[in-house]
């Protein structure tokens, strides 16, 4: 890979919220929403349920992820960094 490039993948989620004993929780009548990673994403890809910040420090849990070309990573919004919080989807979807 060029040095200018770097790993690029369509990042499904659903935004959560912390609810009144600090657990997350999908927020009521969320919808998937598609996020990328991108250039200056902090922290480590892990699997469904992971919790990330987008870059307005908004938490979405993790769905499913996608390849995503580099050429078309443009197409999508970047998100901030991972976290290494993560939730049940079975509970919450």
């Amino acid at each position: 890979m060029a040095k200018d490039k770097y790993d690029t993948a369509i990042l499904n989620g659903l935004p959560v919220r912390e609810d009144a004993s600090g657990k997350a929780v999908v927020e009521e009548g969320a919808k998937v929403h598609p996020w990328r990673i991108g250039k200056h994403t902090k922290g480590k890809l892990g699997k469904p349920g992971q919790i990330f910040l987008t870059e307005q420090n908004q938490k979405v849990v993790l769905v499913s992820v996608e390849k995503l070309a580099f050429k078309d990573r443009h197409d999508y919004t970047p998100m901030g960094r991972f976290t290494k919080e993560t939730m049940d989807l079975n509970d919450k979807i």
